[in-house]
């Protein structure tokens, strides 16, 4: 009876406005992780690799990888309700959307480090292999996987439509698999030879590593209703319960201190992880539908962001790089680590943003920020009426590479 009635005094229009058509919740967090991402980013080239509290501050917010791969996959399955899959027109599209922007980025990065103040000689070898492997720059990676998601997307949605009915078992399985691989990972030796060395040297790279997180994106898709049911009835419950993940993946961290340095202590593909990203996404979740379902303040920024937010991730490690290699960097700092820490995110942040923004009103748009060019009554806007547009009440429409 007491969940009856729980049911029942839960407002229906809540949770239909925050089930159907655009999920603006979903926007969010999709927001709030890219804060994440670039905040790792700066305490991991700011602050010192021996310091204990900034690697535990690492830990509980690497959550980025594996929260965009549930969003992406959440997004896409929830884009699919009720409709067949085309091919013909889902790979070309999301695809290039990726692709595109991954190969200029990587010439863009590596051009850097040639022409930069690191001298790097020029090779295509080198290069070739960057494009291969993501490793023009750190987080390039992350859209090679995204590609290996598009490409397994239509099994992937045929598998978790079959499967809806039994999700919790799958999850199951299919988490207890990726834990013990992730454990593994951290773990044991890594092999000397044979070809488990380039798996374990590529793990990050592929999409296998983080299969618990899309399932649950497809999954949570699927039952969107019934989980948007819970997470309105739950709230306080679903805090405590990511409370719990915090202090449980801090308290891991701390035990492996005593036979790991910090930086390894707090690797990102590792069990404990979980706790983490589960933690992440119950409260950046919460945050999210709460400011959905109230008087969305601020909207027009969010939504100018959101449209522009692949863009930061792409040019935000140019702009940090930028202050690295004038002092900022924790091999050769002139200032303040935490000084440095703090202007880094700042100033990632702003200069990624405004670039992404820019970029979104320029020809070079879909190479540069994954996205095609706005209409062209908004391209010819200066960066005074861009700046002003992001603070108005103009709405636009938010989509992540693929998502629309």
């Amino acid at each position: 009876m007491l969940v009856a009635e729980r049911e029942v005094t839960t407002p229906p229009d809540r949770i239909d406005s925050l089930t159907t058509g655009r999920l603006r919740q979903i926007d969010v967090v999709r927001l709030l992780t890219f804060a994440a991402v670039i905040s790792v980013h700066s305490l991991a080239f700011t602050e010192q690799p021996s310091d204990v509290a900034a690697a535990g501050a690492m830990m509980l917010l690497q959550f980025g990888r594996e929260i965009f791969f549930t969003i992406t996959a959440f997004v896409l399955v929830h884009s699919m309700a009720g409709r067949t899959l085309d091919l013909r027109r889902f790979w070309p599209r999301r695809l290039a959307y990726v692709a595109v922007p991954y190969v200029v980025w990587s010439a863009i990065y590596y051009s850097y480090s040639v022409l930069g103040p690191a001298h790097a000689t020029f090779s295509w070898a080198t290069f070739g292999s960057d494009l291969l492997y993501g490793g023009a720059m750190y987080h390039l990676y992350f859209l090679l996987v995204t590609l290996q998601l598009y490409l397994a997307f239509p099994v992937l949605l045929w598998a978790a439509r079959r499967s809806a009915a039994h999700a919790g078992w799958v999850l199951a399985a299919v988490g207890t698999a990726n834990l013990a691989w992730l454990a593994v990972l951290q773990y044991a030796p890594p092999p000397r030879s044979g070809p488990l060395v380039w798996v374990w040297a590529h793990a990050y790279e592929l999409l296998p590593t983080y299969s618990i997180y899309v399932l649950a994106g497809c999954y949570g898709a699927l039952h969107v209703r019934r989980l948007q049911g819970f997470v309105t009835r739950y709230p306080r419950q679903l805090v405590a319960a990511a409370l719990a993940c915090v202090a449980g993946s801090l308290g891991v961290y701390a035990l492996q201190l005593s036979t790991m340095t910090p930086r390894t202590a707090d690797a990102v593909l590792q069990p404990a992880m979980l706790l983490s990203c589960l933690a992440a996404a119950i409260l950046l979740y919460l945050v999210g539908c709460r400011w959905a379902a109230g008087r969305q303040r601020g909207r027009a920024t969010v939504d100018t962001l959101s449209d522009a937010s692949f863009g930061v991730y792409l040019a935000h490690p140019l702009v940090l790089q930028l202050l690295l290699d004038h002092g900022f960097a924790n091999n050769g700092q002139r200032i303040p680590a935490v000084v440095a820490t703090v202007v880094g995110l700042v100033v990632a942040m702003a200069g990624g943003a405004g670039l992404s923004v820019l970029f979104r009103h320029t020809p070079l748009s879909l190479a540069l920020t994954g996205r095609p060019r706005h209409p062209a009554r908004t391209t010819a806007a200066s960066p005074t009426r861009i700046l002003r547009n992001i603070l108005s009440a103009r709405s636009t429409t938010v989509t992540f590479p693929g998502e629309g």
